[in-house]
């Protein structure tokens, strides 16, 4: 019963497929045992459809080519050659070009980066210098003002030795003041004491009556 069914080119070229896949060879007799129904005819008319619509494998023929051929072919290979030299010669220079802009742009970059560098030495060079001479003005500002120290001390030390010697000129002063009055006393006392001697020297020496 089976055998009445018909087969349809989906259903060949399917088990065509399936049979080539497998590595089976494909031929009516073989499509036959595989679907187990229909005829050869209509196996045989699917199958030339099928391998039309395969892939033609291409084979390349070695065949001895004309003398003119083969001078076209050499000349069309020269000229091909030569201008793909030419293109490559373009295309090399120009890389070149590309690659010594990119060089110069790094050696500037490097050359920026070195000046900002020796601009960045140089300012901390300054501020080093600067910075060295706050601390030297510093040490002398406060040598200075110790000085200044010592010398308020010193002065104010003279100030009090200038007010003990003020202090002893003014009593020296009084005390001189003092002794001037009282020879002046002695010396009134003397004189007095004097007359009175000389008076009492003449009294004695009168002639008695």
């Amino acid at each position: 019963m089976a055998r009445n069914i018909p087969i349809d080119r989906d259903e060949v070229i399917e088990t065509a497929n399936r049979l080539e896949a497998e590595g089976k060879e494909v031929t009516a007799l073989t499509m036959l045992s595989a679907l187990g129904r229909g005829s050869l005819t209509t196996i045989y008319k699917h199958l030339d459809a099928w391998r039309e619509s395969k892939p033609v494998r291409s084979q390349v023929v070695q065949a001895e080519q004309p003398e003119p051929v083969k001078t076209a072919f050499a000349t069309a290979w020269r000229v091909a050659a030569e201008e793909a030299a030419r293109e490559t010669a373009v295309i090399r220079d120009k890389a070149a070009e590309d690659v010594n802009a990119a060089l110069r742009q790094f050696h500037g970059a490097l050359e920026a980066i070195a000046k900002l560098e020796a601009d960045r030495e140089a300012e901390a060079e300054v501020i080093e210098g600067l910075q060295k001479l706050a601390a030297e003005q510093k040490a002398e500002i406060a040598k200075l003002e110790m000085e200044a120290a010592a010398e308020r001390a010193r002065a104010d030390e003279l100030r009090d030795q200038l007010r003990s010697f003020q202090a002893d000129r003014d009593a020296a002063i009084k005390e001189a003041a003092e002794y001037k009055g009282q020879l002046t006393a002695l010396k009134d006392q003397n004189k007095q004491l004097l007359a009175k001697i000389g008076a009492e020297d003449k009294g004695q020496k009168k002639p008695k009556a």
